[in-house]
C-alpha cells in the first residue's frame, strides 16, 4: 500500500470520527442500564467512548496473543537464517580456497557448509575439488558419486566421474559416462564433445559421425569445422569399407565427404583412387583434373598417369603434360613433369623443370632428382653425391604435417600416428631449421627468418620422425575439458 493511500485513509477516519463525535454532541441523549441490582445512568457519547476503548483494548490483546504464540517460531527461524547465512558464507570461502589452490582450506568449508546446510551441492564440488587438488582421487569419486543421488546435481556427478576415469585411463568407463551425460543433458557442449573424442578414441567411427552432427545442432562445433570432420571420419569410413572389399560403400562414403567438404584433399585422392579401381577411369580423370586446377598433389599426379599413361614411358610424359597445362606454375607440376622427363630420357628438358621449380634453394625432392638426373645423363657420380649432400640442409619437401605435434607422415590419415590427435595431418611445408651461434640465441634451435630468427615452441620437435602407421593402429588422446 503506498504512503498517499495510507495518508487518504487516515484522514478518511479522522473525518469520519469528528463526524460521529459532532453528531452525538448535537443528539444529546442518555441510557440507563440496570443489571443484577445495579443501575446505572450515562449518556449516549459516554458509551460509546466505552464500546470504542473496549474495542481497541481487545484488538491490542489479542495481538499481544498471537505475538507470544509466535515468538518461539520466529526465533526459530531467525536462527535457521543466521545458519543460512553462515553456511554459504563457508561455500563462497570454499570456492575462494578452491580459486586459490588452498585444498585444506577448501576441504574445512565443505565439511563447515555441509554441517549446516546439510551437505548441499557446492560443498560436495568443494568437496570433491579439494580431493583432486590434493591428490586423493578416491575421496573425490566418493563427492561425486553423493551427487548422482541428488537430480539437480547429477550430471556434475557425472562430469566429475568422466574426468576421473579418464585420467585413470578407464577408457570403457569413460565413454559410458559420457554417453550418460548426454542422455541426462542432450545440449551439453562438453558432454557432446567429450563422447565424440572418446568414440574417436576408441574407433566407433560411426557413431563418432551421429555424434558429430549433433554437436553441429546443438552448437557445440562451428559449421566449418564440423564438416570438415565430417569429411575427415568419412574418408576413413571409407578407407575402413575398401579394406574389407565393400568399394561401393567406399565409393559412398568418399562422394559424402567431398559433398560436406569439396576442397578436402583427401577425400580427392580416396574418390580418384575409388573410380580408378573400379575402372571407371574417365570420371577419375575428370576428378583428378578438376581437383590438380585447385591444389596439386604428387598422389594426385601419381594417380592420373597410372590410369592415363600406364606404363610406357612416352604414354606418361603425355599424360603429365595433359595434367601440367592445368597449374603450369605449381611445384607439384615441376616435379611431376621432372619425373616424367626424366624416365622418357629427356635429360635437358628435365633439368630445365628442375631449374624453373627447385629455384635457388631447391627442396629435398628436388635435390634427389637432380642427383638422379646428374647420374642419368653425364653418369657423373661426384656431382650425384653433392646433390643428395645437400638434402640435409634443403628445405623439406611437404608432407602431411600434424598441426599439433608436429610429426609427418607419409600418407593421410584421420589420426596422427604420433600424438593420437584427430584430424590434424595437413598437406604442408615444414619450416627450416638452423643452427644458432652464441650471438643469435641461447637456444640451439631457431627457425631460420629475419634477424637473429625467431625461437621454436621448446618440447616440440623441430624435425619430427616421419611416421607411416596405418589408419586401423592408430589411437587418439582426447583433449582434456
Amino acid at each position: 500500500m503506498s504512503l498517499f493511500l495510507k495518508v487518504l485513509i487516515l484522514l478518511l477516519g479522522a473525518v469520519a470520527v469528528a463526524a460521529i463525535s459532532a453528531w452525538l454532541a448535537e443528539t444529546p441523549g442518555s441510557i440507563t442500564l440496570l443489571w443484577r441490582g445495579w443501575r446505572i445512568d450515562t449518556s449516549v457519547a459516554v458509551l460509546s467512548l466505552l464500546a470504542v476503548m473496549l474495542v481497541v483494548v481487545s484488538m491490542a490483546l489479542a495481538r499481544i496473543w498471537r505475538m507470544f504464540r509466535r515468538a518461539p517460531k520466529v526465533l526459530l527461524d531467525n536462527r535457521a537464517a543466521r545458519r543460512r547465512e553462515e553456511g554459504y558464507l563457508a561455500l563462497t570461502r570454499g570456492m575462494v580456497a578452491v580459486a586459490a589452490g588452498d585444498a585444506a582450506e577448501a576441504r574445512r568449508q565443505a565439511k563447515k557448509a555441509s554441517e549446516v546446510l546439510g551437505r548441499p551441492p557446492g560443498a560436495l564440488l568443494i568437496g570433491a575439488q579439494a580431493a583432486q587438488m590434493e591428490g586423493k582421487p578416491g575421496v573425490a569419486r566418493k563427492f561425486y558419486e553423493a551427487m548422482l543421488d541428488a537430480r539437480e546435481t547429477e550430471v556434475l556427478g557425472v562430469r566429475g566421474l568422466l574426468i576421473l576415469a579418464e585420467k585413470s585411463g578407464d577408457d570403457e568407463a569413460a565413454l559410458a559416462l559420457a554417453e550418460k551425460a548426454c542422455q541426462l543433458n542432450p545440449q551439453a557442449s562438453w558432454a557432446i564433445t567429450r563422447l565424440f573424442h572418446l568414440q574417436i578414441k576408441e574407433r566407433r567411427w560411426e557413431e563418432a559421425e551421429a555424434t558429430l552432427r549433433d554437436a553441429m545442432a546443438a552448437d557445440a562445433v562451428s559449421q566449418n569445422d564440423g564438416l570438415r570432420r565430417d569429411a575427415a571420419l568419412l574418408v576413413q569410413l571409407s578407407l575402413m569399407a575398401e579394406r574389407t572389399g565393400n568399394r561401393r560403400l567406399a565409393l559412398e562414403r568418399a562422394r559424402k565427404a567431398l559433398k560436406a567438404e569439396p576442397a578436402f584433399l583427401p577425400g580427392i585422392l580416396q574418390l580418384v583412387a575409388l573410380l580408378h579401381a573400379d575402372g571407371r577411369d574417365r570420371a577419375a580423370r575428370k576428378a583428378a583434373e578438376n581437383a590438380w586446377q585447385v591444389q596439386p598433389h604428387p598422389d594426385l599426379a601419381r594417380l592420373y598417369l597410372q590410369m592415363v599413361g600406364g606404363s610406357d614411358p612416352v604414354s606418361r610424359l603425355k599424360a603429365a603434360e595433359t595434367l601440367a597445362a592445368l597449374f603450369p606454375d605449381a611445384r607439384a607440376t615441376r616435379l611431376m613433369m621432372a619425373r616424367a622427363l626424366l624416365d622418357a630420357k629427356l635429360w635437358g628438358q628435365a633439368r630445365k623443370h628442375l631449374e624453373i621449380g627447385g629455384g635457388d634453394t631447391p627442396d629435398a625432392a628436388f635435390c634427389r632428382l637432380f642427383a638422379e638426373l646428374e647420374q642419368a645423363e653425364h653418369g657423373d657420380a661426384a656431382g650425384a653425391r653433392d646433390w643428395l649432400g645437400r638434402i640435409s640442409e634443403a628445405p623439406r619437401a611437404p608432407s602431411w604435417l600434424c598441426s599439433n605435434c608436429g610429426a609427418t607422415a607419409q600418407e593421410w590419415s584421420a589420426l596422427c600416428g604420433h600424438c593420437g590427435a584427430f584430424e590434424t595431418l595437413r598437406w604442408t611445408t615444414l619450416p627450416r631449421v638452423m643452427r644458432a651461434t652464441e650471438d643469435d640465441s641461447e637456444d640451439p634451435l631457431v627457425e631460420e627468418g629475419e634477424g637473429k630468427g625467431v625461437a621454436l615452441v621448446p618440447g616440440k620437435p623441430a624435425v619430427p620422425e616421419e611416421t607411416d602407421v596405418p589408419a586401423s593402429d592408430l589411437a587418439l588422446e582426447a583433449p582434456r575439458p
